[in-house]
């Protein structure tokens, strides 16, 4: 058995009954990796591939969203965004650090999250409810440079779940 959608076009193998679909999208002047994946396509919706695909339609306005978040968990007492930007500053020598921040407005911190990479999106059709990770971001400062990823998750309706440090 296997899924039609008119973005994704056919997913499923009638063997295995797993779906996978992999892209590459632009961003400003970046490209970003997209893909998406379930362990088997009876758990998959049409819904939930609409919503997938509705998100990589609008793939700027998902990168502000969760940028936005980025910001206001910098606000927290015990912040993950803040200890990956500091062990990022540590890690990385002063050169590749002033080639990675592209942004100059006098805060260091908001040059940071404003200068990342997103590197790629994992969508997971088959996680649709509101306590279920629906979609993975991974972001860098400079992929060349560093393994440092500041992953986040986000929910179906693209709200911010988690942010999580990945070395």
């Amino acid at each position: 058995m296997s899924i039609e959608h008119d973005f994704f076009g056919i997913l499923g193998d009638d063997e295995e009954g797993e779906v996978y679909w992999s892209e590459s999208a632009e961003l400003g002047d970046q490209s970003v990796e997209i893909d998406l994946s379930s362990p088997d396509e009876e758990s998959v919706t049409v819904e939930a591939l609409d919503i997938a695909a509705a998100m990589i339609g609008a793939i700027e306005d998902l990168d502000s969203q969760v940028r936005e978040s980025l910001v206001a968990d910098l606000s927290a007492e015990v912040s993950v965004t803040s200890q990956y930007i500091a062990e990022q500053l540590e890690e990385m020598d002063q050169e590749a650090i002033e080639d990675a921040i592209i942004w100059d407005s006098g805060d260091q911190q908001i040059d940071f999250l404003r200068s990342l990479r997103l590197q790629r999106i994992g969508f997971h059709p088959h996680h649709r409810g509101s306590e279920e990770h629906f979609a993975v971001l991974e972001y860098a400062i400079s992929p060349d440079e560093t393994d440092g990823l500041l992953v986040v998750t986000i929910d179906v309706h693209g709200d911010t779940m988690q942010i999580a440090l990945d070395s």
